[in-house]
């Protein structure tokens, strides 16, 4: 069983930045080395169930869900951040705590008026219509952590400085390493430079001087070898015939 894993678990209103801030967790752990998993996004619906719940019972047990998709992961020694669902209510975060054991629970808090003003997807606006019956905070209660490990405000604060002060109430946890925290990124690796291997004892490498292209010469007749001169030679004193069968010199 690891003993190096653990559970972040995000909990706010919609719209508070949980899902951003999440992913800024994750991106900056994964700089110091550690290998994270985040639940959130349509994958949970898809694979999950996650997404659809109307009633306290239908959140709750959607967090149960969760909670035992991170208890697996922390104890394998891995570390998972939760940021798919509010949670709205403190029985199932506690009890998300209880089934863990290694767990840090990250409140993102966020004023209502400034959640108003994000809202992109009109949830808000339907909501306060009355058009939306399953918002947190506006149709049915929202139960702030009583203890939580980690309080952020994204009103006042950016995404990198809240998550700095994320890692470094992990530190106080020990949950995270300091020496690992302090890290700004993965140690740059230097390359080596080649080593030039000496010649061999013994061994002499003689190096040749080029040779000039010579230039092209005409082609000389061939000088008569001493053996046709003595044949002709031979020949002219040979003494001829001639009429009536005397030799002629």
């Amino acid at each position: 069983m690891g003993t190096s894993g653990f559970t972040v678990w995000l909990t706010g209103m919609s719209g508070s930045g949980k899902s951003t801030l999440a992913q800024g967790l994750a991106n900056r752990l994964r700089r110091l080395g550690k290998v994270v998993d985040v639940l959130d996004g349509p994958e949970m619906e898809q694979m999950l169930g996650i997404g659809g719940a109307a009633t306290k019972d239908e959140r709750n047990a959607e967090a149960r869900k969760l909670a035992w998709v991170c208890k697996l992961v922390t104890r394998g020694g891995g570390i998972i951040i939760q940021s798919a669902i509010e949670s709205p209510y403190r029985e199932a975060r506690d009890d998300a705590r209880r089934q863990i054991g290694r767990f840090a629970e990250v409140f993102v808090e966020c004023p209502t008026e400034t959640l108003i003003q994000r809202d992109r997807t009109g949830r808000y606006k339907r909501a306060l219509a009355g058009e939306l019956k399953t918002l947190p905070g506006i149709t049915e209660p929202y139960e702030p952590p009583a203890h939580p490990e980690v309080v952020v405000d994204t009103s006042k604060h950016g995404i990198d400085e809240a998550v700095e002060h994320i890692l470094g109430q992990l530190v106080a946890q020990r949950l995270l390493d300091p020496s690992v925290a302090a890290m700004k990124g993965r140690p740059k690796v230097q390359a080596r430079a080649p080593v030039s291997r000496p010649p061999k004892a013994g061994k002499k490498v003689l190096k040749m001087p080029a040779r000039k292209p010579s230039r092209p010469e005409k082609a000389k007749r061939a000088a008569p070898s001493r053996r046709h001169i003595s044949a002709r030679t031979a020949r002219a004193d040979r003494p001829r015939m001639v009429a009536g069968g005397k030799r002629k010199r």
